[in-house]
């Protein structure tokens, strides 16, 4: 009788490490599947001179792309007004592939950001005769104004926008067209909107020689170079550390569901890049500390980030999710923070 307990016992004892071992492996097998889905959605890192990725709707993300090896000389680059006036552009500035970011949920962000901007895409199809799918190409905001260029050469669109009852002139072969403070101006397969001399400033900015190494500086689906003024303000002391020891940092993401971030930070005078790189990998570290354990969408993405140190620069690669992009980076949202009835005019000081 006692040796039949004791089996029974030990039955028991057995079935409930069996069961205790399948429900810890299907928690890791649902882990794993989270991981295997929250990975499937970060697109690869931004390299230099990268193809852009367009996205139809329900489309895979693309295949990674090897990091491209920066050449030491680098090869002449054929006139571009959109890198020339991102790289003389004053203060912060932003360029934004726009047929990149459709079917991602960060376009209806930057839709709210930029509504000047992205009217000339909603009203596209009807007012001004071009396709927003196919006709518009990249958009890029600094604090003299706001350009898009893409496929239109040949037909008015500013002439369209701002044609009826504003004055008239041309600027260095461009068509401008002015309503008070207010300006448009048209280039060939570029359009310029801004306030005062905006236009004319981002024209002449536009018109400049493209650098040889403009397309080894610029490039991802985002790019942002920022003069940190709007971070200044950091109530985070750990990020507000960091943020001090910087005197500038270049921004480039590529984006799906998720952002693949690349973080590139100057040192201020005095500073030194390894010592930051210690302090941002003590913030992840921490970050990482702070997440459930049930957070593993999160915890997938805190383990992809690397932290180094090249050329004196601080080098932070993340992935982040698409709506943290603008609140955690700060990147200027005068559409959203301006209102409604004053974003226009803000957003192209």
């Amino acid at each position: 009788m006692k040796k039949r307990k004791d089996a029974r016992l030990l039955f028991a004892a057995l079935l409930l490490l069996a069961l205790a071992a399948a429900w810890v492996l299907w928690n890791g097998r649902a882990a794993r599947q989270r991981r295997d889905a929250t990975l499937a959605q970060v697109p690869p890192f931004p390299t230099p001179r990268q193809e852009v990725h367009p996205r139809p709707p329900g489309a895979p993300r693309p295949a990674a792309r090897a990091a491209a090896k920066v050449p030491q000389q680098p090869s002449p680059a054929r006139q571009d007004g959109m890198l020339s006036l991102v790289h003389a552009a004053k203060g912060s500035v932003a360029l934004i592939h726009v047929n990149a970011l459709f079917n991602t949920p960060l376009f209806d962000r930057l839709r709210e950001c930029m509504p000047e901007a992205f009217d000339l895409l909603a009203s596209g199809n009807h007012t001004l005769d071009i396709d927003p799918t196919r006709d518009i190409d990249r958009v890029a905001v600094s604090q003299d104004g706001v350009a898009v260029s893409g496929f239109f050469a040949g037909k008015p669109l500013a002439e369209k926008l701002y044609g009826e009852g504003a004055e008239a002139g041309t600027y260095r072969g461009a068509s401008v067209f002015t309503r008070g403070q207010d300006c448009v101006a048209q280039l060939g397969n570029l359009l310029v909107m801004g306030t005062g001399d905006g236009c004319r400033a981002t024209l002449d900015a536009a018109m400049e020689k493209t650098p040889d190494s403009a397309q080894d500086e610029i490039y991802g689906d985002l790019y942002v170079r920022s003069d940190l003024a709007s971070f200044r303000n950091e109530q985070n002391p750990a990020l507000r550390s960091i943020v001090d020891g910087l005197s500038g940092m270049t921004v480039r993401a590529n984006v799906w569901d998720a952002v693949a971030l690349s973080l590139e930070g100057a040192p201020a005078s005095g500073k030194d890049a390894a010592e930051l790189a210690q302090m941002v990998r003590g913030a992840v570290q921490l970050a990482k500390t702070q997440l459930d354990d049930d957070q593993i969408e999160l915890q997938t993405l805190a383990d992809l980030a690397k932290v180094s140190t090249e050329g004196g620069k601080l080098h932070v690669d993340a992935a982040i999710p698409v709506a943290d992009l603008l609140d955690r980076f700060h990147i200027p949202c005068p559409g959203r923070d301006a209102g409604p009835t004053e974003a226009g005019s803000k957003e192209t000081r």
